[in-house]
């Protein structure tokens, strides 16, 4: 007995009804690998047939040789493991029928224990390929996703009601094809994946998914600067305020000055030593432009390659010199980025209706046209301390989900990768 228990110890198993015996470990080949086996033995007297469900009196249901199934487990050290379980057949005298003695090891007619599945569930919240997890567990690809797809059941439930503060986005899986999803604001948990975008898509799913009712009770849902979840807001959520995500807004007047400050430095890339020069310090020390203001050093003297010792500041001064065009699209970029920083949306709409400069670069021309149009909206990011800081963050894991598994060729199974994968990290 002592034997036994200490096996069920060392492979984690808990079952009164298996036996094991002296040397019942071994090392053996099993596809041309080195693992191990462990020999056991499953045996009980049955209550009842489970054929017909008639009792077991005075030998109705008798013991009627055994079977044996070779189970898979984990890992033991850097071995592939298997169970070789001898399970007692029955058979009943009434229906003629024989059966087989189940065990909490292993579900019927499988051969992969409970424990490697769950080690295939947790394996799955780390950012690993499915060929990986599938290796480790000793178990196929396929096996792996079933798993996948079984597990998810279990972990995603059906949500009756919306939150009040959503965050939509939109990611990419496959050559050309976005998908759609949106997240709890408060708690970001991933509430739906849509395996498409357009307009049609995104009404469908919150018609059939979600009563009028529930779509009023949406306070607001922040987004990026995509017109067509403009309009589908204002359809399906009529008292939701939409807002704006400031990252974006920084993003894109920081990517129309970095364009600007580009086209300048082509410009002055001549055969002239001097321009030359000038070439070589707005190449190399671009991030300085881009940076806020408020955060530039004037005080804080460094050996600067191209420059010698001087401050952040100095550095700035001396390279808008070079062109009247980039110092005054640094200087409005400038205003745009510290009213933002100071979230002051009087200041920041002033600044974009009362610009006339001539000299402000097509690029960034663009960028207050769309500022201008988005302008209500924008103001609600003011206002409202809601970002999509927690969305990108999950796209960027599902970036990488992505990449590691070099891509998903079906959509589902990507779907519930990314469901179970998060569900476990939120439970860590």
């Amino acid at each position: 007995m002592s034997i036994t228990n200490d096996i069920k110890t060392f492979i984690d198993i808990q079952d009164s009804n298996l036996l094991f015996e002296e040397n019942c470990v071994y090392m053996g080949t099993f596809k041309n690998k080195k693992c191990k086996f462990i020999e056991g033995k499953l045996s009980y007297t049955p209550t009842h047939c489970e054929r017909c469900g008639v009792e077991n009196v005075d030998f109705t249901v008798y013991k009627n040789g055994t079977q044996t199934s070779r189970i898979t487990l984990p890992f033991i050290r850097m071995y592939p493991a298997y169970l070789l379980l001898k399970k007692q057949r029955f058979m009943c005298t009434v229906c003629n029928q024989s059966f087989t003695a189940k065990t909490k090891v292993v579900e019927k007619n499988c051969f992969i224990s409970e424990n490697v599945r769950t080690l295939i569930a947790i394996k799955t919240g780390e950012a690993r390929s499915i060929k990986s997890i599938a290796s480790d567990c000793s178990v196929s690809s396929t096996t792996v996703q079933r798993v996948i797809n079984e597990t998810i059941k279990l972990l995603k439930p059906r949500h009756q009601a919306l939150p009040e503060h959503l965050s939509f986005d939109e990611f990419k899986y496959a050559r050309g094809e976005m998908a759609f999803e949106y997240i709890n604001v408060m708690t970001g948990e991933i509430l739906a994946i849509l395996n498409q975008r357009n307009q049609f898509t995104i009404k469908n799913h919150f018609i059939v998914n979600y009563s009028l009712n529930d779509r009023k009770s949406v306070k607001t849902i922040t987004i990026d600067m995509n017109a067509g979840y403009v309009s589908v807001i204002k359809e399906l959520f009529p008292n939701a305020k939409i807002i704006i995500d400031r990252f974006h807004l920084v993003q894109l007047i920081n990517r129309s000055m970095n364009k600007t400050r580009i086209q300048v430095m082509n410009q002055l890339s001549k055969s002239d030593n001097e321009d030359q020069k000038k070439y070589r310090r707005l190449k190399r020390y671009w991030k300085l432009l881009l940076k806020n203001k408020l955060d530039v050093s004037t005080t804080e003297y460094k050996y600067y390659r191209l420059f010698g010792h001087r401050t952040e500041a100095g550095i700035i001064e001396e390279m808008l010199a070079y062109s009247p065009v980039l110092k005054a699209n640094y200087e409005f970029y400038q205003s745009l980025l510290n009213a933002i920083t100071k979230k002051n949306f009087d200041a920041f709409k002033h600044h974009l209706e009362a610009f006339i400069n001539p000299l402000i670069s097509n690029y960034m021309r663009t960028s207050i046209k769309t500022l201008k149009m988005h302008l209500p909206y924008i103001e609600h990011s003011f206002i409202f301390p809601y970002n999509n800081g927690r969305i990108e963050g999950i796209n960027n894991k599902i970036k990488v989900l992505n990449r590691v598994a070099y891509g998903y060729r079906n959509f589902m199974n990507f779907r519930n990768r990314i469901f179970i994968h998060f569900k476990l990290q939120a439970n860590e």
